[in-house]
């Protein structure tokens, strides 16, 4: 299981990357050809694609990584115990949410269904509302494994860290 989170987090940390450089080169090519007189209309489409899955794929390598924020400040002085079951609270809240955003964002795919994108007819809108399904069901996946090491543990540096 742990190989299969490693592949995971390398996946996605390159899928986002790549958009991230993806996004910004695309922007900065239509603003350049912009200024020539013809812009191009694709430009805005496909950088609103990229930053969709920026979005929410780093969301999860942040959360994975412990980067998102949290309020060390108070629950670092909390007995170790009621650090916990903070962290369980916070957690169970957070699941509800991500299981809500992943039902919501199914739903918006089914209902963009046959909306295009201006500058890419061809491309349906739904690859960019898919974005919002697949990465609160990574989040998802991420804070179920969390919630399992922060059950198994006593230790208050992991706990403040969770």
């Amino acid at each position: 299981m742990k190989k299969f989170f490693e592949i995971l987090n390398k996946a996605e940390l390159a899928i986002t990357m790549t958009c991230v450089v993806g996004f910004t080169s695309v922007l900065m090519l239509g603003a350049a050809v912009r200024l020539t007189g013809h812009p191009l209309n694709w430009c805005n489409d496909v950088a609103l694609l990229m930053l969709a899955w920026t979005t929410f794929l780093g969301g999860d390598v942040a959360f994975r990584a412990g980067r998102m924020v949290n309020v060390d400040i108070l629950i670092g002085k909390l007995p170790v115990a009621l650090q916990k079951a903070v962290a369980l609270i916070v957690y169970a809240v957070l699941l509800v949410m991500m299981f809500v955003m992943v039902r919501q964002g199914l739903q918006l795919c089914a209902n963009v269904g046959k909306r295009t994108l201006e500058g890419i007819p061809f491309l349906s809108y739904v690859w960019v509302a898919a974005s919002i399904p697949v990465g609160f069901s990574l989040m998802f996946i991420t804070a179920v494994k969390r919630l399992y090491d922060l059950m198994k543990t006593t230790d208050s540096t992991v706990i403040s860290k969770m």
